[in-house]
C-alpha cells in the first residue's frame, strides 16, 4: 500500500458537524449507485445521537466530525470516551464510527483527528469502528457474501480495511453473523430435541405480552442485569439507555419474535429479534416524510428475514440447552409467522459456545466484521 499523497493529506478541512440529522445524512455521498447500500431513516435515527434524548450521553463523550476538500465532503467520524466502558473493563478506550472517505488520506486525516481527540481526554488506545458503544452498530465488514446489510449492521467499501490498517489499526476482534432459512432449519429433528429439553429442564418459554410491554421491560431489565458478562466489548446499558433502546425497538416489534424463558415461575433467559427494517428503509430512499412511509410499510409487509438481536441466558442456567430452546423457538415461530430467513447478529468470533447450537439448529456464519485498534502512543506519538 503507497502512502496517501501529502498534497491531498493537507488539503483535507475537518470540522465539527452538530446536527445529528445531517451527520447522517453525509453517508449518502458515499454510496451513490451502490445496489446494496441502504440509507439511513434519518428522522428515526438520529434520536440516538442527540444529547437531550439518548441517555447514553449521561456517561459519555460524543462528537461528530466531516472532512472537507473545500466545499466537497470526502469522509465524516465521530468519536468517543465512554466512562461506563473503562470502569467495566478496566481500561480507557476510545472510540471511532460513523467512518465514512472518499480516498486513504482522507481516511488518515479523520482518523488521526479522532486519535488526537480520544488521547486528549486520556484514551491509551483507539478502537473501531464502533458507533458509540458496541450497544449500537459496530465494526467494518470485510468479508461474506453480498448483498443488502440487516438492520443496524454495518456496510462499507471494500477499501475501508486497507486504509484503516495502513493509518497503523490492527486486528483486535472479529464478529460473525449467521444466517438460517427454513428450508436449513430441520423441524421434525429440532421439535423433537427441544422437546427433550424442556422436559429435562422445566424450563417454559412465553412470548412478550407487547399489550404489557412496560411491565415486561421491568422483566427484561432484571435479566439483564443478572446475564451481565465481562465478555470482550461489552458494556452494560443504564436502565434508562435500555428502556429508551425498547421503546424505540417497540415500534417495529413483532410479538412472535420476542421470547422469556421461565422455570418455576422465575424468568431465566430471553431472545429478541425484529423484522429487518432495512427492507422498508430501502424502499422509501430513507425518507418516512412526507409519503415514505407507505412505502415503508408496504415493503415491510412482504416479511422475508428477521435479525435476532439478542440472547442470554442467567449463569446457572447457561450450557443446559437454553440457548437453544430460545433460538429454536424463534425461528420456528418466526416460520410460522411468514418470514422465511434468519440472520444471527453479531457473535464473537470465539465464541464457540454460541456459535455450537446456531449451527446444529442450521444457520452457517456467512458475514465476518472486524473491529481495529492501536495504543494511542504509537498513532499520534
Amino acid at each position: 500500500m503507497t502512502a496517501p499523497r501529502k498534497d491531498l493529506a493537507a488539503d483535507v478541512v475537518i470540522r465539527p458537524v452538530r446536527s445529528a440529522r445531517q451527520f447522517l445524512d453525509l453517508q449518502r455521498g458515499f454510496y451513490r449507485g451502490d445496489p446494496n447500500y441502504v440509507p439511513p431513516v434519518t428522522i428515526a435515527e438520529s434520536w440516538q445521537l442527540e444529547p437531550h434524548k439518548n441517555p447514553f450521553f449521561e456517561h459519555a463523550q460524543f462528537e461528530c466530525f466531516a472532512a472537507y476538500r473545500q466545499s466537497v465532503c470526502v469522509g465524516r467520524i465521530s468519536t468517543t470516551r465512554d466512562r461506563l466502558h473503562d470502569e467495566f473493563h478496566g481500561d480507557q478506550i476510545g472510540f471511532f464510527g460513523h467512518f465514512e472517505a472518499t480516498d486513504e488520506a482522507a481516511a488518515h486525516a479523520l482518523l488521526k483527528h479522532a486519535a488526537t481527540w480520544c488521547r486528549v481526554r486520556s484514551a491509551s488506545a483507539l478502537r473501531g469502528p464502533v458507533d458509540m458503544s458496541t450497544n449500537y452498530r459496530c465494526g467494518l465488514l470485510i468479508d461474506g457474501h453480498p448483498g443488502p446489510p440487516v438492520m443496524m449492521m454495518p456496510y462499507n467499501r471494500p477499501e475501508y480495511g486497507d486504509w484503516i490498517e495502513s493509518f497503523g489499526l490492527a486486528k483486535c476482534q472479529d464478529l460473525l453473523a449467521l444466517h438460517g432459512t427454513s428450508e436449513s432449519l430441520d423441524r421434525p429433528r429440532m421439535d423433537k430435541l427441544t422437546r427433550r429439553i424442556e422436559k429435562r429442564s422445566g424450563i417454559k418459554l412465553r412470548r412478550v405480552d407487547l399489550r404489557r410491554f412496560d411491565q415486561e421491560c421491568v422483566v427484561l431489565w432484571e435479566l439483564y442485569q443478572r446475564i451481565w458478562e465481562r465478555n470482550w466489548g461489552f458494556v452494560p446499558m443504564t436502565e434508562a439507555e435500555f428502556l429508551a433502546q425498547a421503546k424505540d425497538l417497540k415500534k417495529v416489534a413483532h410479538p412472535s419474535l420476542m421470547h422469556i424463558a421461565e422455570k418455576d415461575g422465575e424468568a431465566i433467559g430471553f431472545v429478541l429479534a425484529i423484522p429487518d427494517t432495512n427492507v422498508g428503509a430501502k424502499a422509501c430512499n430513507g425518507r418516512l416524510l412526507p409519503f415514505g412511509w407507505w412505502k415503508f410499510l408496504r415493503a415491510m409487509k412482504k416479511k422475508h428475514l428477521i435479525r435476532v438481536l439478542t440472547l442470554g441466558a442467567v449463569p446457572e442456567y447457561r450450557k443446559t440447552g437454553l440457548d437453544m430452546l430460545l433460538m429454536h423457538r424463534v425461528m420456528s415461530d418466526g416460520i410460522d409467522a411468514g418470514f422465511d430467513a434468519c440472520e444471527a447478529s453479531w457473535i464473537l468470533a470465539d465464541n464457540h459456545d454460541m456459535l455450537g447450537p446456531l449451527q446444529t439448529l442450521g444457520c452457517t456464519p456467512y458475514r465476518r466484521y472486524r473491529i481495529y485498534q492501536r495504543p494511542l502512543a504509537e498513532l499520534v506519538g
